[in-house]
């Protein structure tokens, strides 16, 4: 079922909740999250460490997400995605994961970041891009 069929259902007066959430369970994100990073990693090729050094992020930081104690912000999941290579797909299926929205183009933060993992740049190319308009870099 699509996501606005979902929203749908969900908005019609008899709806009962009971019904929506056992019809629906396969409509639900719901992959292990250390599942996902595991898969991830391996198929990127790279090093813990690499990822590690590349994200910027602290040794216990980056286990604490990877093995679920922590689920990250949008940002930190971004920077991951571009440390690893990600493709926009496995970013936009990382944040959903995470529990996070998902980037938008009309968000113009978002179209940045889009441009940014569509076109393989470094964290730091895409906090210059992010600072050249304007806008905020990655926390």
């Amino acid at each position: 079922m699509t996501t606005d069929e979902l929203m749908n259902t969900l908005s019609e007066e008899n709806c009962s909740l009971d019904n929506f959430l056992s019809d629906n369970d396969d409509s639900f994100v719901n992959e292990d999250i250390k599942e996902f990073w595991d898969g991830i990693i391996n198929s990127k090729g790279y090093s813990k460490s690499n990822i590690i050094n590349k994200s910027d992020f602290s040794y216990c930081y980056f286990y604490d997400i990877i093995n679920g104690r922590k689920m990250p912000t949008k940002d930190k999941v971004v920077r991951l995605s571009l440390a690893m290579r990600m493709s926009l797909e496995e970013c936009q299926k990382a944040l959903k994961i995470s529990g996070r929205c998902a980037l938008y183009p009309r968000i113009r933060r978002d179209s940045i970041l889009i441009y940014a993992l569509e076109n393989q740049l470094t964290i730091f190319k895409t906090d210059e891009l992010l600072k050249k308009y304007g806008e905020e870099c990655l926390k």
